[in-house]
């Protein structure tokens, strides 16, 4: 129970990665300049395409649904080796996340469902009119997370 208490008591900081450079770049920038011991660091990853969880409800075949999780586990284990790396290199940890969703409500989920105190992403820098049809991530959190979001440009 009491690491329990502990564990509720350390301040909550998401990072949002993905296999970008830009992802990596926030990630280092955050241990360099803002990281704290007492943190509790979520990676957080929400896997682009299609997903086992994207298709439900869905008519997907079985052989379907198996070359989807095998893809996504495939994807899931090589950005976490990736980020793994970046951790060694730095000397830090932090626990990884996968959820679901529209990148930027799944993001603003995630900080609400763990308590975050703070998001810090990096961002793709979409020109005007690819920002304007598809819209931004990074926006989007900035605009709907209950709490400061950071947002790393190179």
């Amino acid at each position: 129970m009491a690491e329990e208490d502990a564990h509720h008591s350390k301040r909550v900081i998401i990072l949002s990665i993905d296999a970008s450079k830009q992802a990596e770049d926030a990630v280092k920038w955050y241990y360099a300049f803002l990281h704290r011991p007492e943190n509790r660091v979520l990676l957080v990853n929400i896997p682009e395409g299609a997903t086992v969880e994207s298709t439900k409800g869905q008519k997907v075949n079985d052989g379907e649904v198996q070359r989807l999780a095998e893809r996504e586990k495939k994807l899931t284990e090589a950005l976490q080796g990736k980020f793994d790396g970046v951790q060694q290199e730095l000397n830090v940890h932090g626990e990884y996340l996968t959820v679901y969703g529209r990148p930027g409500e799944a993001l603003v989920t995630a900080a609400q469902e763990h308590k975050a105190g703070m998001i810090i992403m990096g961002t793709r820098g979409l020109g005007t009119i690819r920002r304007t049809i598809l819209g931004s991530v990074s926006d989007y959190v900035v605009h709907h997370a209950h709490c400061p979001v950071i947002v790393c440009r190179q």
